[in-house]
């Protein structure tokens, strides 16, 4: 008589074998799930590699515990010197805390869970082409957070393959119970074409802003992939725009290089920008901590 363990081991060994390392840009996931799963996978991978959290949803909920960070990050060691995603897979899939909150979705949402955890791995992913980094320049994240970087060259008109986005709808409901005032670090996109705001997490939402960028966010779906505006080399951000008054009016408060190289945004001793009054727009983007990009 088969166990319930051997079906959850089962289920593990199917998830971590069959799959494919670019996953689907379709998904079903809800605003809640993306979530979820992107907190979980962002703490597994991205967290397990720079040793300090980035930008969670839930910032009071525990994913790990015991010396589950410890493995956490013996997988990751492993991953980036073989690049092997089965034994990363199953590893993480196997951990208590994830088996505990995996065995609760259906098999439709495992794999979904699953894909997302590839599309972080793909950040150390040596064909990647970019890989994520410490970066101390923003005040708002407590001068602690990441950011991409291109590994090797990447010219004007391409697609960074393995860097993706994933975006979810967001209705007004979504936007009450998601986007909470405390501080949540997450990312926004106003879409003009919907007329509405969508949730937008997975990897590209580690791009930071600059006023004059490397990238742009092309959206398709459920997703987004990423397209380069000027050749990179190795060690280059990989950039996108926000929007024009995301940091104050005029990004009187932006404190992207470029504005440091051009002592505009936060860098100006302009008296002009500085007597500015922020919008009401921008009072909630600071309340509720948003990223957010407009696009057309």
């Amino acid at each position: 008589m088969t166990t319930l363990n051997e079906i959850e081991l089962s289920e593990i060994e199917e998830l971590s074998l069959n799959f494919k390392e670019t996953p689907r840009q379709d998904h079903s996931m809800t605003p809640v799930e993306l979530c979820y799963f992107d907190d979980f996978a962002t703490t597994l991978v991205v967290d397990a590699v720079l040793n300090f959290s980035t930008h969670k949803m839930c910032k009071k909920r525990r994913y790990l515990y015991g010396d589950e960070q410890r493995v956490a990050r013996e997988l990751m060691e492993r991953f980036r010197k073989d690049q092997d995603f089965t034994p990363a897979i199953y590893g993480f899939l196997n951990m208590r805390s994830v088996r505990s909150f995996v065995e609760k979705l259906a098999f439709n949402k495992q794999l979904e869970f699953r894909d997302h955890i590839i599309r972080f791995l793909n950040v150390f992913h040596h064909d990647s082409g970019y890989t994520i980094q410490e970066c101390t320049r923003y005040s708002l994240e407590g001068n602690q957070g990441a950011k991409l970087v291109a590994t090797r060259a990447w010219y004007r008109g391409d697609k960074i393959q393995r860097l993706s986005g994933v975006v979810c709808l967001l209705s007004p409901q979504d936007e009450d119970t998601i986007l909470q005032p405390e501080g949540s670090d997450f990312s926004v996109m106003y879409s003009n074409r919907k007329r509405c705001s969508t949730l937008w997490l997975g990897p590209g939402a580690y791009i930071n802003h600059d006023c004059r960028p490397t990238c742009e966010f092309v959206s398709h779906g459920s997703t987004a992939h990423i397209r380069v505006l000027r050749d990179m080399v190795a060690g280059d951000e990989i950039t996108c725009f926000y929007g024009s008054e995301f940091f104050g009016p005029k990004n009187m408060d932006c404190e992207c290089l470029t504005c440091e190289k051009t002592k505009r945004g936060k860098f100006s001793t302009s008296d002009e920008e500085e007597n500015d009054e922020p919008s009401a727009l921008s009072e909630k983007r600071i309340k509720y901590g948003l990223r957010s990009r407009s696009r057309v």
